[in-house]
């Protein structure tokens, strides 16, 4: 009873807080509360649109007549709705179709004068009442979803909507705060934080908690088998079905660079299965030197240069990791079928055929290319192979001859940050400033989390960093240090938003199996293991190397 005496009066509180703050207020509101299990999508009541005072009344009856004193639902929220303004449907319509990204309309909508159906911007998304089939289609308004999802809220029989025939809805900003350990934690309002807590005064704790919160998310992704579940599609709790060798290989990957920053003994019989899996599904050998990881369907199997790479990235980090060299054969073999996919100029052959090994693809990706050098370059370091070394350097001729800083990819910041650690030739700076100085526009403009930013930005610069000390002086007053911080520090910030915060994840079909993973917007909010390894990377390179964000 107390707790919950303790919650009304904090409510109260806050409320205040707000009413004195924004002027909107006076006028109509709409209180919203949405509680819930973390195993169950929550559940959301609202007041009637009309005076706060009124609409408080409502709400705190509301919570007196559901809530039980004696054990307050595992997540709260409440929003308080201003900003309503009264809109063409079809313009609504017209501008959810033609975002630039799906999913960022960013208002609640009432779909009659009197808000007595209105749904926060949360659960739209949530419910999947606006969506798109894929993230290159545009998104629209799901007629089907809309009344199922409004059957399921009310307990009134409501008349069903015909979208064709609305003529005016009302849309609507919220100011929210979230319950949370026994206080409420206020949210953003509007733009692309709508509805998250913020990032702490302390840049790199926050990110740190993401960090150790993420890994174990990705940690529990790891069947007893050693697979991953490869992702969801969270408003409904969809699988995703398909499998991917690369991204089985680099989540783990990152899961075991988060040992860089955490000790987390407990994981490690999981990330030995998933080896194990790799090792035993995927690696195949040619011959006694020559490896070769495999990927695709049955009757449709593939040999990638990217997953070779990928592979030893993963087995090479384990030995950093661990110190132990029980993978370093199948590195070394596998490293081979890559020195096989390079040809005496440095041109690489990106997809074979298995098991005929004939050509089936001379490029697919641009990132297979970086991801083989960065490969090569890490077990180098480990065992000294001088053909590794040379294989890159030929390589890295082709890459400044095609001018492929053009593409801005993250694995080749990455492979030029580990390159100029060896040879810190200037040529190999050049072009690593050229891979980001060029996009500098790009990704500031850039509206989507889309995670390898963060991680090509970090890999310049920690390359920039070694410029001063290697004696680089000129090049180091043309990479333009305190824009890249600014960028980095936007970029750490920016992709907060694509976290399923509690606050977030309690409006999805299952929040328990999504809770603290990182999501793609755009793409139905998908959460996959390779939207957790990039995000993960890129975190761990900042709390380890960035300069600020301490305080």
């Amino acid at each position: 009873m107390a707790v919950f005496l303790d919650f009304k009066r904090q409510l109260k509180l806050w409320l205040e807080h707000i009413v004195h703050h924004v002027s909107d207020l006076q006028e109509e509101t709409i209180l919203f509360i949405s509680f819930g299990p973390k195993d169950h999508r929550c559940s959301v009541w609202h007041s009637e649109k009309t005076v706060l005072t009124q609409a408080n009344l409502q709400l705190f009856d509301f919570i007196d007549d559901q809530f039980s004193p004696d054990q307050l639902p595992d997540y709260i929220k409440i929003d308080v709705a201003y900003n309503l303004e009264k809109q063409s449907w079809n313009q609504i319509e017209q501008q959810v179709h033609h975002q630039f990204h799906n999913n960022h309309y960013r208002r609640g909508i009432g779909f009659d004068d009197s808000c007595s159906v209105a749904f926060l911007e949360q659960e739209i998304y949530g419910k999947a009442i606006i969506r798109g089939l894929s993230y290159d289609k545009p998104n629209f308004f799901d007629e089907t979803n809309l009344n199922y999802a409004i059957k399921q809220k009310y307990r009134a029989t409501k008349p069903e909507i015909k979208l064709q025939s609305l003529q005016e809805v009302w849309t609507f900003d919220t100011y929210a705060t979230f319950y949370e350990n026994g206080q409420f934690i206020n949210l953003a309002s509007r733009y692309d934080a709508n509805g998250i807590r913020a990032i702490a005064s302390n840049k790199k704790q926050h990110f740190r908690d993401l960090i150790e919160k993420n890994a174990a998310f990705l940690h529990s992704q790891i069947q007893e088998n050693g697979k991953f579940i490869y992702g969801y599609f969270p408003a409904y709790d969809r699988d995703i079905r398909n499998y991917n060798t690369v991204r089985h290989c680099t989540s783990l990957y990152a899961l075991l660079e988060t040992f860089e920053v955490q000790d987390k003994p407990e994981y490690w019989p999981k990330i030995v299965a998933a080896i194990q899996y790799a090792l035993t599904t995927f690696y195949k050998e040619k011959d006694p030197i020559t490896a070769f990881m495999i990927d695709g369907k049955e009757g449709e199997l593939e040999i990638k240069l990217g997953a070779n790479a990928a592979a030893i990235l993963m087995l090479t980090k384990y030995q950093e990791i661990t110190g132990k060299d029980d993978y370093l054969k199948y590195a070394e073999k596998l490293a081979h079928g890559i020195l096989e996919l390079v040809d005496p100029d440095g041109l690489t052959t990106h997809v074979l055929n298995y098991p005929n090994y004939d050509l089936k693809e001379k490029f697919r990706i641009i990132y297979y290319d970086g991801e083989a050098v960065l490969a090569l370059l890490r077990l180098y370091q480990i065992n000294q192979d001088k053909r590794l070394l040379d294989t890159v350097k030929l390589m890295f001729e082709n890459f400044i001859h095609k001018r492929y800083e053009k593409y801005h990819d993250h694995w080749l910041s990455y492979c030029t940050n580990e390159l100029t650690k060896i040879c810190p030739e200037e040529k190999y700076f050049i072009f690593g400033l050229n891979n980001y100085l060029k996009h500098f526009i790009f990704i500031r403009n850039r509206k989507t989390t889309y995670a390898t930013l963060l991680e090509m930005l970090m890999a310049a610069y920690k390359m920039v960093n070694r410029l001063k000390e290697q004696g680089h002086n000129a090049l180091f007053e043309q990479a333009y240090m305190s824009e890249l911080k600014k960028l980095i520090t936007f970029r750490a910030e920016f992709q907060t938003t694509g976290f399923f915060y509690p606050e977030i994840a309690m409006y999805m079909a299952r929040p328990d199996k999504i809770l603290h993973a990182f999501y793609v917007r755009h793409d139905r909010f998908r959460v996959r293991i390779d939207d957790q390894e990039h995000n993960l990377s890129g975190y761990i390179a900042y709390v380890k190397d960035f300069e600020g964000g301490e305080i």
